[in-house]
């Protein structure tokens, strides 16, 4: 449907007004009437208009006026103003006010017609050039922000790339001065002091897995697929095996662990191995918080038909909630006041949980305030019918 062009055509000679309205709406155009100025400025108040015609000289206020108020209210409006010969001068004037043009009377319609079209064409052209303008703007701001992300993403690389070549280099620093001194001595070592070296090997062999191993699990994510294994499982089996494994972490700090799962949970349907990984890696995180002889509890229970809903809780330093979206980014460790015993990492881990449950279809969370301890929890399905795809797309 066509856009309605809109004019007011504003003249004391009602004669003028009549022939301006028939050969204006001859041409196709919405067409509105006045004879007096005072009338024609409530018009233009009421609606905006694309053309103006106007008499300069008006019984009650002047076409100048008229002039003004539509330069106000619709700058964009093309006035056009019609005079007699003695006011030309007046006419030129009002081009200098900001008119689009001036006719003689008596008008010829042809004439009137050929200003219109070009006040159209002259509309249409800078309402284009207005919106390439925003667009353009919107482009540049868009830009803007795709070039600050990419910075704020090479920052973190940057950041992880000196934080990585520090967290390697300390373990293997240790194995290597360790080794070195078991491997040059001349005269043997005390049994108890060789066996305190082999230990410092060992402990710091087993950090550098865990620091590989983490590395590989979120390259293997960023890849874009992981595969999920599902299949049928007895959680109470797994969770002795994940108490099992995690003693010798939790022996370090005298930390105990407590597994409550309700009755009406037994068999779920998940990858066994991924559902082990996130609840170590909670695990682990409690254990870095949480003080010496502390408490860490893990609770399991239905929700729904097709829900399970798992809690970590510990009596740690807690998490102020300012922090609490940082800690699920890659790379997002967060200082936390008294965690001195936090250990090692590069802020992987919980990054890995989440993207773990979220490939399940689940949800992840932490409730928590500074001194308070914290409860990471997650929902995910468990049941057959959930139609999680064996392999899913991992963002």
């Amino acid at each position: 449907m066509p856009l309605v062009i809109n004019i007011l055509a504003v003249d004391d000679n009602i004669a003028t007004l009549k022939t301006l309205a028939a050969g204006l709406e001859e041409m196709g155009y919405g067409v509105t009437i006045s004879a007096s100025g005072l009338e024609a400025k409530e018009f233009i108040k009421r609606q905006p208009f694309n053309v103006v015609i106007v008499d300069i000289k008006l019984p009650d206020i002047n076409g100048l006026e008229i002039l003004e108020i539509v330069k106000e209210l619709n700058p964009e409006a093309a006035v056009i103003m019609i005079t007699g010969h003695a006011s030309v001068e007046t006419a030129v004037g009002a081009i200098n006010e900001g008119a689009y043009a001036y006719i003689l009377k008596p008008v010829v319609m042809t004439e009137l017609e050929n200003v219109i079209k070009n006040a159209l064409r002259e509309q249409k052209l800078l309402a284009e050039n207005r919106q390439l303008v925003e667009n353009l703007q919107q482009s540049n701001k868009s830009l803007g922000e795709a070039n600050s992300a990419l910075e704020q993403v090479s920052q973190v690389k940057s950041d992880f790339m000196a934080k990585m070549s520090h967290e390697l280099r300390t373990p293997l620093n240790s194995i290597i001065g360790f080794s070195e001194v078991l491997l040059v001595r001349k005269s043997p070592l005390e049994p108890q002091q060789e066996e305190e070296f082999l230990n410092y090997i060992h402990i710091s062999a087993r950090h550098l897995l865990h620091l590989i191993n983490s590395i590989l699990d979120l390259s293997k994510v960023e890849s874009g697929k992981v595969d999920l294994e599902l299949e049928d499982f007895e959680l109470a089996v797994l969770m002795e095996d994940i108490k099992t494994t995690a003693k010798p972490m939790l022996d370090t700090k005298k930390q105990s662990l407590n597994i409550e799962i309700d009755r009406d949970i037994t068999s779920i349907f998940a990858d066994e191995s991924k559902i082990k990984q996130i609840l170590l890696n909670l695990i682990s995180n409690a254990h870095k918080f949480a003080p010496r002889r502390g408490r860490i509890d893990i609770t399991c229970r239905r929700e729904g038909v097709n829900q399970m809903y798992c809690s970590v809780v510990d009596d740690g330093i807690g998490i102020d909630p300012r922090d609490q979206q940082k800690i699920f980014k890659d790379f997002g460790q967060v200082q936390r006041k008294g965690g001195k015993d936090r250990g090692l990492g590069v802020g992987l881990g919980l990054s890995i949980t989440r993207r773990l449950v979220e490939i399940h279809g689940g949800n992840i969370w932490v409730v928590s305030n500074a001194g308070c301890g914290s409860t990471f929890a997650f929902s995910i399905p468990i049941t057959r019918n959930s139609n999680i795809p064996d392999t899913v797309k991992a963002g």
